[in-house]
């Protein structure tokens, strides 16, 4: 009689550690909305390229000047081509703004306010020109409207 309570106690315990073990962890609370938009901006290593809408600056039509201009975002950098420097240098780093999903701050000190479709990327900043330099030419406010290369 004991052997049988040995044994039923067993299973009894073995029972409970399988059913307690096959609840469903809550403590994972999954990607952050951060996570998504990080995983949305790298477009899975593919270019940004401009869109139908092209380049705007201060409103006016600048689409001509950033001719063939792409750009590649990975996790915390980018990189471009025919990217106009002071407006897009050809390299440099990004961060988002105080856990905003729609506001990165690039190369340390330009906000770009950040609109993302599922087929489109809007990117909203505005440039200062260099000291000495091509200031009232370059500066101002651009919109990039670009697509999925």
């Amino acid at each position: 009689m004991t052997t049988i309570k040995y044994i039923f106690s067993i299973l009894l315990f073995v029972g409970l550690l399988g059913v307690t073990g096959c609840r469903k962890k809550s403590d994972d609370p999954g990607p952050t909305a951060l996570d998504l938009r990080l995983e949305e901006l790298m477009n899975d290593g593919t270019n940004w390229v401009l869109g139908s809408d092209g380049v705007t600056k201060d409103g006016l039509d600048v689409t001509d000047q950033f001719a063939g201009f792409k750009l590649t975002i990975g996790n915390k950098t980018y990189s471009t081509v025919n990217g106009l420097s002071p407006v897009w240098e050809p390299t440099g780093t990004w961060d988002f703004q105080s856990d905003n999903p729609d506001l990165i701050v690039r190369d340390g000190s330009t906000q770009v306010t950040v609109n993302l479709s599922t087929s489109a990327l809007t990117l909203i900043f505005t440039a200062a020109g260099v000291p000495g330099g091509r200031v009232k030419s370059v500066s101002g406010e651009y919109q990039f409207h670009l697509v999925s290369e």
